[in-house]
C-alpha cells in the first residue's frame, strides 16, 4: 500500500476543513470537527498545522487558488477578450447557494476578526481582479474595449458581480443566475463601450447550447 505523503496529508486536511466549514461556519468549525470527519487525532491535525487560525486561513487559501486556477485556465481558451471576460463572469457567478461562494462570504465575515484571514482574503481577492483588469487592458490594446482606465473599471465590475452574488447566495428568490450574468453584462458594456449583444455571442460561442 502506498504510504500517505506529509504534503498529501495536509492537503487531505485542508480539503475536509473546507467541507466543514462550508457545513458549519468559520466561527464554529473546531479542530476536533475536522479530525472526526477524518477519523483521525486531533493530534494528527496539530502535527501539521500549529493553530485553528492556520488550518481555517490555509484551507481558504487552497479552495480559493483552486478556483483562481480554474479560472485562469478557462480564459485562456476564449479566443477574444469579450469572450475571456463573459468567462470570469460566468465562472465567478454562483449557482444559487454554491459551497465555494458561501465559503467566500463567511470568510469574509470572519477575516474582520482574523488578520492571518484577512491578509490572505485581500490577496486573493486582488488576484482575481487582477485576471479582470488583464483582460479589459488586453481587449483596450486590440481596439475591442475604450476605457479610460482598465484597473478602476475592473474593480467597478468587481464591485457589482460581488453583491449580487452575495444576494444571490444568501437571499432565496431575489434575482436569478440569469438576471445577474444579463445585469453584468449590461453595466460591462457601458464601461468597455461596446454593444451588450457582443458578449451573448461570445457566450454562445464558448457554451454553445445542448
Amino acid at each position: 500500500m502506498k504510504r500517505t505523503t506529509v504534503e498529501e496529508r495536509r492537503a487531505e486536511i485542508l480539503d475536509v476543513t473546507c467541507q466543514v466549514v462550508i457545513e458549519r461556519g468559520f466561527a464554529a468549525t473546531r479542530v476536533a470537527d475536522v479530525a472526526n470527519k477524518l477519523g483521525v487525532s486531533t493530534g494528527l491535525i496539530h502535527y501539521h498545522f500549529e493553530s485553528k487560525d492556520q488550518l481555517l486561513a490555509e484551507a481558504f487559501a487552497r479552495a480559493a487558488q483552486g478556483d483562481l486556477v480554474r479560472l485562469r485556465a478557462e480564459v485562456a481558451k476564449a479566443t477574444s477578450a469579450a469572450a475571456k471576460l463573459d468567462e470570469i463572469f460566468t465562472l465567478y457567478s454562483p449557482k444559487e447557494a454554491e459551497p465555494g461562494w458561501m465559503l467566500w462570504i463567511d470568510g469574509w465575515g470572519e477575516a474582520l476578526r482574523s488578520p492571518t484571514l484577512r491578509r490572505i482574503s485581500q490577496e486573493l481577492d486582488v488576484e482575481w481582479k487582477q485576471i479582470m483588469e488583464d483582460v479589459i487592458r488586453e481587449g483596450v490594446e486590440t481596439g475591442a474595449f475604450k476605457c479610460a482606465d482598465p484597473r478602476v473599471t475592473a474593480w467597478r465590475l468587481a464591485a457589482l458581480l460581488d453583491g449580487l452574488a452575495v444576494q444571490l447566495t444568501v437571499h432565496d428568490g431575489v434575482l436569478t443566475g440569469d438576471e445577474l450574468l444579463d445585469w453584468v453584462r449590461e453595466a460591462a458594456s457601458y464601461e468597455l463601450g461596446i454593444d451588450v449583444a457582443d458578449f451573448r455571442v461570445a457566450a454562445a460561442v464558448i457554451r454553445p447550447p445542448a
